[in-house]
C-alpha cells in the first residue's frame, strides 16, 4: 500500500473499508495485532481517525479491542458461526417475506439468475468462487427486499461469514461441501408462491445442511 493520504470526507469509514477488505483478504489474519501507529501512518491520517475507524470494525465483530492487549482481528469460533447462522436465517427469511409481497417478476427474475450463477461458479471455480456467490445471493435477497437495516445487517453477518471460514476452510474438507442445488432453488421457489410457511422451510433446511458442516452431526 502506497503513503496515499486519504479522503476527510468520511474518513472513518474510508479507513474502515480498506481494513475490512484487507481482513477478508485474509492480508491481516485472525488474532494479529494491529499496529495503529502504523497504519495511521501508511494512511498519512490521525492515530484517532485509525481508531474511529477500528471501532466501527469493532461494531461489525472483525476486531476485538482490549484495552490491555490493543486492538486484533477477531477469532472467530464454531460456535460464533451457528449464532452468526442462526441470526441470518431470521433476517434472510424477514428480507425474502419482503421481496414476496412485491410480487415484483422483475426482481424474482433477478434472484433467479443470482441462484444460477452460484451452479456456475461452483462447476468453473469451485469452493472460493462458488462460496462468495452463494454469499452474495442472501445479500442480494435482503437488497431486493428494500429494507436497508435488513441489507446493512446481512451484508455484516456474511462478512463475519466470511471471517469464520478462512483458517479452517483449507484444513476441513466438510468446510468445503457443496451445498445441494435444490437448496436454493426451493428459496427462489418459495419466494415466488409468496408462501411464508415455504420461505421458512426453505431457509431452514439451507441452514440446516450449512450448520451441518460445521458440527459434523
Amino acid at each position: 500500500m502506497t503513503n496515499t493520504p486519504l479522503q476527510h470526507q468520511s474518513l472513518r469509514e474510508l479507513i474502515a473499508l480498506d481494513l475490512r477488505e484487507q481482513i477478508l483478504a485474509k492480508a491481516i489474519a485472525p488474532g494479529e495485532k494491529l499496529d495503529i501507529a502504523g497504519i495511521a501512518g501508511r494512511y498519512a491520517v490521525s492515530v484517532g481517525a485509525v481508531r474511529e475507524g477500528l471501532l466501527l470494525l469493532e461494531s461489525e465483530g472483525l476486531v476485538v479491542i482490549n484495552p490491555r492487549r490493543g486492538i486484533t482481528v477477531r477469532v472467530v469460533t464454531p460456535t460464533d458461526l451457528l449464532e452468526i447462522y442462526a441470526v441470518r436465517e431470521l433476517i434472510d427469511v424477514a428480507a425474502a417475506n419482503l421481496l414476496a409481497e412485491t410480487g415484483d417478476a422483475e426482481l424474482l427474475t433477478m434472484l433467479r439468475e443470482g441462484q444460477e450463477r452460484i451452479e456456475r461458479c461452483w462447476d468453473d471455480g469451485g469452493f472460493a468462487s462458488g462460496l462468495a456467490t452463494d454469499l452474495e445471493f442472501h445479500v442480494a435477497i435482503a437488497e431486493l427486499s428494500g429494507n436497508s437495516r435488513l441489507l446493512s445487517i446481512s451484508t455484516n453477518l456474511v462478512d463475519q461469514t466470511r471471517l469464520y471460514l478462512q483458517p479452517v476452510e483449507a484444513a476441513d474438507a466438510s468446510i468445503r461441501r457443496r451445498p445441494p442445488a435444490h437448496l436454493h432453488t426451493a428459496i427462489v421457489d418459495a419466494i415466488a408462491l409468496g408462501d411464508k410457511g415455504e420461505i421458512r422451510k426453505a431457509f431452514a433446511d439451507h441452514y440446516m445442511f450449512s450448520r451441518t458442516r460445521v458440527t459434523h452431526e
